[in-house]
């Protein structure tokens, strides 16, 4: 069963590159009354796990006013796109949320945890969200993995909506010119600055699982972000004595970087493994962390 979970993750985070993000065109007209004025008359779409749902956030969905949604923001009021969840598991889970770049602009995520009472728990704002560009691992995009524990604080409730603070601004992105002449080693030419716009409106998706699927999230997370993306090689070093005695040494570091429970340290070791021609050292990490 475990197994199954890992691969439904790893398919979800390795082959996003498979398939572009679709086109949309996004309604963006937020003048129309929505449907609610408070938090509690939000419909909810249950959280089940595990859970993977790709959205698009625009004027279609029900809609919440910012100064309901952010009480302590000081700008002027506006509808806001909002998806609601029920979290009907009793275990921690990890969340997975990614907003594509696409056409120059994003959605300015925010994710927002209440109780059973809709008294708010915990924020993960636009900021809190780390840049990745096109790769082996997925489009262009910002992302973030969160612990939700409803044991620990009573999570009960799940709202993503975009962040007012972030709207209009923009994030800085990385040319994929530059990207390739990274991996080659190579100076690439001068870029002009390439950003993309915070807008309330984009792409989303959101991918829910058990808590002890976490490790293998975050890993994905951290040998995606540590191999900027994709820019090691695919292939795999001879079988030389010497190789093989490198091989065991890394193995033997890896194995104990995930005793420790150090996963960081883990994919650290697998990156420098691949780098040095061992490639198969990510598949031997996300087989041990099966295990």
């Amino acid at each position: 069963m475990k197994l199954k979970l890992l691969a439904t993750l790893t398919v979800t985070l390795f082959l996003g590159a498979c398939s572009s993000v679709p086109e949309h065109t996004f309604n963006t007209d937020f003048q129309e009354p929505s449907c609610c004025v408070t938090l509690n008359a939000l419909p909810l779409t249950s959280l089940s796990l595990p859970f993977h749902q790709q959205m698009v956030m625009d004027a279609s969905l029900p809609s919440l006013s910012s100064a309901v949604l952010f009480p302590s923001y000081k700008g002027a009021a506006q509808p806001l796109p909002v998806m609601s969840y029920q979290i009907t598991s009793k275990d921690p889970i990890s969340l997975l949320v990614r907003s594509y770049v696409n056409n120059d602009a994003l959605f300015a995520v925010n994710v927002l945890v209440y109780d059973q009472h809709w008294q708010p728990l915990s924020e993960y704002s636009a900021d809190d969200f780390t840049y990745h560009t096109t790769g082996m691992r997925g489009h262009e995009r910002i992302e973030n993995v969160m612990t939700i524990n409803p044991q620990l604080n009573g999570a009960k409730y799940l709202i993503i909506t975009a962040d007012p603070t972030q709207l209009g601004t923009e994030l800085s992105r990385t040319p994929q010119e530059k990207v390739y002449a990274e991996s080659q080693h190579v100076i690439g030419n001068k870029q002009l600055p390439l950003t993309a716009k915070f807008q309330p409106f984009g792409v989303i998706d959101i991918t829910a699982s058990a808590l002890h699927n976490n490790a293998i999230l975050t890993l994905l997370n951290e040998l995606s972000a540590q191999t900027g993306e994709g820019s090691v090689t695919e292939t795999t070093r001879a079988a030389s004595p010497q190789a093989q005695d490198q091989w065991e040494l890394y193995q033997s570091q890896i194995d104990s970087a995930l005793k420790a429970q150090d996963f960081k340290q883990a994919a650290k070791i697998a990156n420098q493994a691949a780098q040095q021609g061992f490639t198969q050292a990510k598949d031997y990490l996300v087989k041990q962390l099966a295990k």
